[in-house]
């Protein structure tokens, strides 16, 4: 039995859309009030170039959820003029709903990214003959598009979206990024500063942390509230990485993929650019897989089909 291990550039190798910079393209024809909150919160505006905003945040875009300028923004509140009869005192509920308002429009960030992925053409002309539908194969996707089901007739109970998908069978869409400790620094700061009766810096922080908070990726729940995918690895005798950065935040998936299945399990791993082929090897070894139980190949190896499109 194959594990596919599908991330979005599965889904871009079969000529989707689906960098986030196209999410951005959707958000300005579409949202663009709601991007020109969210950017100027990372130091971006609606008229930066593409290619820089892709740089500065949209790449690595959900990392990037928590590297904003926080340093600024605590100082910014603090030394906001209020105007207040009786000065900065007792003013802490005031400034809470004042922040709770400012940052209320990343709850709709979730809803933003479904109306964006249900908006993309699926139809694609490349295709691979690995992925078969008349086996037993599981899959474990990334991705929120149904590319696997509806190209490939891939049966739904062989695949799990790890982070939802636009089918009604999950409720939401997973999207954040995964620095817990920036949570937890701002949570600080802000009992800091209420121990010194700062209200301004105390309420600036807990905004930040909430902020934060309604962005971050639970893996670990996540991984176990899909136990029962996971379970059922133990007869998997080949894993394929195909489109996948394996980034920090996701890197707790692939050690439990690594726990569940067999020592001698082959892992081959599909690398786009050859300067990610040693750091893509590096992340699998560092989860316990052999060195020699590790095969590297490139993409144009796992996508050897193409259909012309009616």
């Amino acid at each position: 039995m194959k594990l596919f291990i599908i991330g979005n550039g599965f889904d871009i190798a079969h000529q989707l859309e689906t960098s986030y910079i196209n999410f951005r393209d959707y958000l300005i024809e579409e949202e663009w009030e709601f991007l020109d909150r969210f950017e100027e919160m990372y130091g971006c505006h609606l008229d930066m170039d593409r290619r820089l905003a892709e740089r500065y945040l949209w790449k690595d875009f959900e990392n990037n959820l928590s590297s904003f300028d926080g340093d600024s923004i605590v100082d910014s509140a603090t030394s906001m003029e209020l105007g207040l009869d009786g000065g900065d005192f007792y003013i802490e509920d005031t400034l809470d709903s004042y922040w709770e308002s400012i940052y209320k429009y990343i709850n709709k960030l979730e809803d933003y990214l479904k109306f964006w992925i249900k908006s993309i053409d699926i139809n694609c002309c490349i295709r691979t003959d690995l992925i078969c539908k008349n086996n037993d194969d599981l899959f474990l996707s990334f991705n929120y598009t149904l590319l696997l089901e509806e190209i490939y007739e891939i049966q739904e109970e062989q695949i799990l979206h790890i982070h939802g998908s636009v089918s009604e069978t999950y409720d939401d869409l997973i999207i954040g990024h995964g620095n817990s400790d920036i949570i937890n620094n701002y949570r600080e700061q802000a009992r800091s500063a209420s121990n010194q009766f700062d209200e301004k810096k105390s309420s600036i922080c807990n905004a930040l942390a909430a902020y934060c908070e309604s962005i971050l990726k639970e893996v670990k729940s996540n991984i176990f509230f899909n136990s029962g995918f996971f379970q059922r690895l133990n007869e998997v005798n080949q894993v394929l990485v195909i489109g996948h950065s394996i980034g920090n935040v996701d890197l707790p998936y692939f050690k439990e993929i690594r726990e569940r299945t067999n020592e001698n399990t082959i892992w081959k791993i599909y690398f786009y650019d050859d300067s990610e082929e040693s750091t893509l090897k590096d992340k699998i070894v560092s989860i316990g897989v052999r060195p020699e139980k590790i095969t590297m190949l490139h993409t144009a190896e796992f996508f050897n089909l193409e259909q012309q499109q009616s």
